[in-house]
């Protein structure tokens, strides 16, 4: 039997929970919390939850703590099982964790001989010209290319990389000062710092067209520095297929590439990318190379471009579910930015489409998004941001009737969330979402092996914080108490799996808590980890989608655990903007 708790601990005002993993049946069904003195501080009674879908880990009981307030260092006792020590603390989570994640992108900034190259870089393909692209963070441990956004060439999955992350910084930033609890003056400096340096990479990296670059490509990162001169270069993505993975496009042979292929659509970094650059136009900037002018004047264009180009670029000629949530971020930020009513109509048009067009009303009177009809939106990598948009949108948005309906639609889609996560065994609050699998909607704890982006797929930390982001983020606007108490419990659920509190007692985050995983590449530890940065995560097996698997030691089956143990900047990003929403 083991006690699994939030390795990084628990903050005062927040929910708490135990989980014990053990067998179906207890000697006790008490469980007390004691302090360092072995004096107990709390007595509770532990819910039977049982055993998890295919999961071979047991059975599971729940028990809660949340009316512990009083700062200090505890245990959790079952019987003759103690947990290892936990720490409940008025504002750890939002500064120290924060300032590690915020360290981590520092050492994931492009520099050296990575960016000497970068500064001269030279088109994979047959596209003519040299670029100047420095800075930029790598997209990996494992991964030294810059990306906008990687899975290119599918209708529904692109993640929001580089463009996001810079954006993120000033998102933590701007919700960071609203708090006024705590000073977080040089951690703000911080986040401003690295949100600059994001904004001016994305400035090197606009494509005369009017879009962006989307990738900067590396060939093999094992090589001694002295010998990548010419390695690097700005990577094309096929419409149909990928290249990943060493595997040829199957449309390789079919597709021809030209311009479009190597620079984003709406849905392949180039909304973030706009609203990255809106945001920085808003500061004093600390950049040599651009002012604050010269961001907007980007994001402005770049917006008037891809706004009328958009079918361009991406990989069907349509407008789908993510250009519309992504666009809605660019054109909100874009009117604080501006301030010009043309923006606000965008986004009222945008609001409105995703309110009526993408979601799909249910007997129970919630709501889902839908990709398209028939087809529930899910996402490895930022299921909470069509929430956060239209959170975002409602802020500015004046008339009051436009805002109303965007928060209760948000309402109504995270009901039906709640409902789904609750609606079975499930002692960590883990969010569960729904999908389209052989014609049946069917609900999933993980991302599907077999997508439109297979082979791709990986852990989704980078979701659970999204979600958190998104909970909190509502908790914070909706009038309904109960509902909002519910919201603040699912976004601690997700952010606790990550640091430890899950069925491998692993702390995702390297450097603290304990069973870090460490990223092996045939056997070979190459792909060290750093401090402070926040790894795949946890999968089900691939044999089974109702299975559960983390691969952080070798095993015969897996010479290269990267989907499981390889830290990725979706995965901060959204943890250090969830965390800006921290109740300090």
């Amino acid at each position: 039997m083991k006690i699994l708790i939030s390795h990084v601990g628990y903050v005062a005002s927040a929910y708490k929970k135990i989980v014990v993993q053990g067998p179906d049946s207890l000697a006790t069904d008490h469980f007390e919390i004691i302090d360092e003195n072995g004096s107990v501080v709390f007595s509770g009674q532990l819910e039977k939850v049982g055993t998890v879908r295919h999961w071979d880990k047991g059975a599971y009981h729940v028990g809660d703590f949340s009316a512990l307030r009083t700062i200090g260092r505890y245990r959790a006792v079952v019987g003759t099982v103690r947990s290892e020590e936990f720490e409940v603390t008025e504002y750890l989570g939002s500064l120290r964790l924060a300032s590690a994640a915020t360290a981590w992108f520092k050492g994931q900034r492009s520099s050296g001989w990575w960016d000497a190259e970068d500064s001269r870089l030279r088109f994979a393909g047959s596209r003519e010209g040299v670029l100047d692209v420095r800075g930029g963070w790598f997209d990996a441990s494992g991964d030294h290319g810059i990306h906008l956004s990687h899975l290119s060439h599918s209708t529904y999955y692109n993640p929001q990389q580089a463009g996001f992350s810079a954006y993120a910084f000033f998102r933590a930033y701007e919700q960071s000062m609203q708090k006024g609890v705590h000073s977080y003056i040089l951690l703000q400096n911080r986040f401003l710092d690295e949100g600059f340096f994001g904004a001016d990479f994305l400035m090197r990296m606009r494509a005369p067209s009017g879009s962006f670059f989307r990738s900067i490509r590396r060939k093999e990162d094992l090589d001694r520095l002295e010998v990548i001169q010419g390695t690097r270069t700005m990577g094309f993505e096929y419409h149909g297929s990928s290249d990943q993975f060493s595997q040829k496009a199957a449309t390789a042979d079919q597709e021809k590439v030209d311009d479009t292929n190597y620079e984003t659509s709406i849905r392949s970094g180039g909304g973030l990318a706009i609203a990255a650059l809106a945001a920085a136009s808003r500061y004093e900037t600390c950049s040599l190379d651009f002012s604050s002018a010269d961001y907007l004047a980007a994001a402005e264009r770049s917006w008037e471009y891809m706004k009328e180009n958009n079918t361009k670029y991406t990989n069907d000629g349509k407008w789908n579910f993510v250009d519309y949530y992504c666009s809605l971020i660019a054109t909100t930020e874009l009117y604080r930015a501006a301030g010009k009513d043309t923006y606000l109509a965008d986004a009222r048009w945008f609001a409105r489409t995703i309110c009526d067009d993408c979601t799909a009303s249910l007997d129970d009177g919630t709501i889902r998004f839908e990709f398209t009809a028939g087809m529930p939106y899910h996402h490895a990598a930022e299921e909470g941001m069509p929430v956060l948009a239209l959170l975002q949108y409602a802020e500015l948005e004046p008339d009051e009737a436009l805002k109303a309906k965007a928060v209760s639609t948000c309402e109504a889609v995270m009901r039906h969330k709640i409902d789904l996560t609750d609606g079975e065994a499930n002692p960590f609050g883990y969010p569960v979402f729904e999908c389209l699998e052989d014609g049946r909607i069917i609900s999933r704890f993980f991302f599907p092996h077999h997508t439109l982006v297979s082979p791709w797929w990986q852990g989704e930390n980078a979701r659970l914080a999204s979600i958190a982001a998104a909970s909190r983020k509502l908790a914070s606007k909706t009038a309904d108490s109960a509902l909002a108490a519910r919201l603040l419990e699912m976004a601690d659920d997700c952010l606790s799996w990550i640091f430890g509190q899950n069925p491998y007692d692993s702390c995702m985050m390297e450097g603290y808590g304990r069973n870090n995983p460490q990223y092996f590449f045939q056997n070979r530890y190459e792909y060290l980890n750093t401090p402070g940065g926040i790894v795949n995560g946890i999968t089900s097996k691939d044999s089974d989608e109702d299975s559960i698997d983390y691969v952080i030691t070798e095993r015969e089956d897996t010479l290269d655990n990267w989907r499981w143990a390889e830290q990725w900047i979706p995965h901060v990003s959204w943890f250090l903007y969830a965390q800006s929403l921290d109740r300090v």
